[in-house]
């Protein structure tokens, strides 16, 4: 066999041995991406009822981060609520809060909103959701990226 088809031939084996390669690795990345992604739990009715309390401020101040204190009635349904988050007080926006059955509540919630008064860029903010549901008790602290407020409510 000449010398060239030789260099040929490994050349072609050498090709698909690197295409195999890349496609096993991109495979295993996808598989090893996916595993990683499990699903949010299902949210739990174990802890549905009406919750009463009081929703404190703890970091911030201002017009921006609301009252100091407010009075809350939160309805669990279906391991579900929404919580009221001050967008821009006392305009509110529902935050959709899920409730596993180890109690853990989280939520999230994207918003626009002004960076300063001063010059006038629109961002996207977030605000968080999380906490606890034990026994009758739920608590809660809520932040985003000007204030931090604390929920404490009692199931009525």
């Amino acid at each position: 066999m000449p010398s060239g088809a030789t260099v040929q031939h490994s050349g072609v084996m050498t090709t698909r041995v690197h295409t195999l390669g890349g496609l096993a690795l991109f495979f295993g990345w996808l598989l090893a991406g996916a595993a990683g992604c499990a699903p949010p739990a299902p949210p739990s009715p174990a802890f549905d009822g009406m919750y009463v309390g009081q929703d404190s401020l703890v970091r911030g101040g201002g017009f921006l981060c609301g009252l100091p204190t407010r009075d809350l009635s939160i309805a669990i349904r279906n391991g579900q609520f929404d919580y009221p988050f001050q967008v821009v007080p006392p305009r509110t926006a529902p935050m959709p809060v899920r409730v596993a059955a180890d109690g853990t509540v989280a939520g999230q919630l994207e918003y626009g909103t002004s960076e300063s008064a001063f010059r006038r860029e629109y961002i996207t903010a977030q605000a968080t959701l999380s906490g606890r549901i034990t026994g009758d008790m739920i608590e809660a602290t809520i932040s985003d990226l000007r204030c931090t407020r604390r929920l404490v409510a009692r199931r009525s």
